[in-house]
């Protein structure tokens, strides 16, 4: 055995990508996270959370295409689509399978990410093993409607009067202003349905862990603030055509849905009115019933369980 340790770029679709890579057994099976955001990267935080799986797994944190320590301000508009993300999956993909003599890898996708990732299962089925959807988006104008809806009837019982003028002065959604959905989102968090579990304060303190990383240096925090500020304006629009009711209604793998019970930012209701439509040889809902969106964050032991779980499957 032969422990795997590297922190490197890699050539993807004429573009120079980070990624880390890491486990305690080079003949594990590999497992390749596909980050939120977009432009949330995580390999700042990756030996915090996931540490565990190293002893299971050949571990990939990925740093997509213009985000975090992969953002250049070269990076054209031209190459900003989810269509060039889903490439650049296959090509990451292939470089591993290569690297590691793999016939197969797991891909994780967490909200932005299971938009590419479901999108890049469906499409190239022969590359992957099974697809673990966290957070998954399904429709995100439905979404974002139901989180709105949610907000608006807590304020209401809660008598918060504060939070429910300011929402039907907002407006229900679509929203073409980033500026209404993150207030909308920032209220949704405020009632648990982005991290349920608010003594973790995850995201809140992701400067924090930033700055503490050995990964990442004062230069890549910048990038990483630059990247997800061009990102997610460059990826709206297109991310608000998704609907995988209409866009994705068969996937020829293995499909495993994990969904936090309290996640109203893609809410579990709507992840499991598609699980039940979509047509897989395999499929399974997995709810954490005292989690929200980042639920793998919140809860990183069950987390780690489901994971072991799947592996273990045939």
């Amino acid at each position: 055995m032969e422990d795997i340790n590297y922190l490197e770029t890699i050539e993807i679709n004429n573009s120079k990508q980070w990624v880390y890579i890491r486990s305690q057994n080079q003949y594990n099976p590999i497992i390749l996270f596909l980050h939120g955001g977009p432009g949330a990267s995580q390999i700042y935080c990756a030996d915090k959370y996931f540490k565990a799986l190293e002893h299971h797994f050949i571990l990939v944190d990925w740093d997509q295409r213009g985000s975090g320590k992969s953002y250049s301000r070269n990076t054209s508009k031209e190459s900003v689509s989810i269509n060039q993300y889903v490439e650049d999956i296959r090509v990451l993909t292939e470089v591993l399978k290569k690297r590691f003599n793999k016939e197969k890898l797991y891909l994780v996708g967490h909200s932005w990410g299971s938009v590419i990732g479901l999108l890049a299962v469906e499409k190239y089925p022969e590359l992957f093993h099974s697809y673990i959807g966290i957070g998954q988006v399904i429709n995100l104008v439905e979404g974002e409607m139901r989180g709105y809806e949610y907000v608006l009837e807590q304020s209401k019982l809660k008598n918060d009067t504060i939070t429910h003028k300011k929402l039907n002065k907002i407006g229900p959604p679509p929203y073409n202003s980033l500026f209404k959905t993150a207030i909308v989102r920032k209220l949704v968090d405020k009632y648990g349905g982005y991290k349920y579990q608010q003594k973790t304060k995850l995201w809140n303190d992701y400067l924090k862990e930033m700055l503490e990383s050995k990964h990442y240096s004062l230069l890549d925090i910048v990038k990483w603030f630059k990247g997800t500020n061009y990102l997610v304006k460059r990826l709206n629009n297109e991310l608000l055509t998704i609907n995988f009711f209409e866009q994705v209604k068969k996937v020829e793998i293995p499909i495993y849905f994990l969904a936090g019970r309290f996640d109203y930012i893609t809410p579990s209701s709507l992840v499991e009115e598609y699980f039940e439509m979509v047509d897989s040889p395999h499929k399974e809902m997995i709810f954490f019933e005292n989690e929200a969106h980042d639920l793998h964050f919140e809860n990183t032991n069950k987390f780690f369980d489901v994971c072991l779980k799947i592996c273990n499957k045939p």
